[in-house]
């Protein structure tokens, strides 16, 4: 994990976690620059718009936090649940624990996003392969009558 902070907000980057939606770089491409070293410039964008575009993070590999939380900051946190994205992964969201067949905690708390494809190399966590194989989750729908 990498974090990158501007005195105001910290960004944590998890590269494990990508899926390369690439809705930080469509949200700030001031701040999200792909390609370049460091690829996060914090001084790209307001503390404000920056949290704005990390919410929208739909891997979490993404997260936000202030320098200085409130108790009430800290302890709140989006319900558990999870969206299935069309043609792409399940999203996990809200405090909620993914476990292995041994018991072994992958991941605790979310957001993370899960592989529907099959294909990711970093199973059971989705790499963002669903695009470069054009993953279509009609396809894989049966007749139920």
């Amino acid at each position: 994990m990498k974090e990158y902070s501007n005195g105001d907000i910290t960004v944590v980057w998890n590269p494990e976690k990508c899926i390369h939606a690439r809705e930080c770089v469509r949200g700030l491409p001031q701040v999200f620059r792909r390609g370049e070293t460091p690829w996060i410039d914090m001084k790209g964008a307001s503390s404000e718009e920056i949290k704005s575009v990390v919410d929208r993070c739909p891997s979490g590999a993404l997260t936000c936090r202030k320098a200085q939380p409130s108790a009430e900051e800290s302890e709140s946190g989006p319900a558990p649940g999870i969206t299935v994205k069309k043609n792409g992964p399940l999203l996990v969201e809200g405090d909620c624990s993914l476990r292995d067949s041994e018991g072994k905690v992958l991941a605790e708390g979310g957001p993370y996003a899960l592989c529907r494809c099959g294909s990711s190399g970093k199973k059971p966590f989705c790499d963002g392969t669903h695009i470069k194989i054009g993953f279509d989750d009609t396809k894989d729908r049966k007749a139920t009558d």
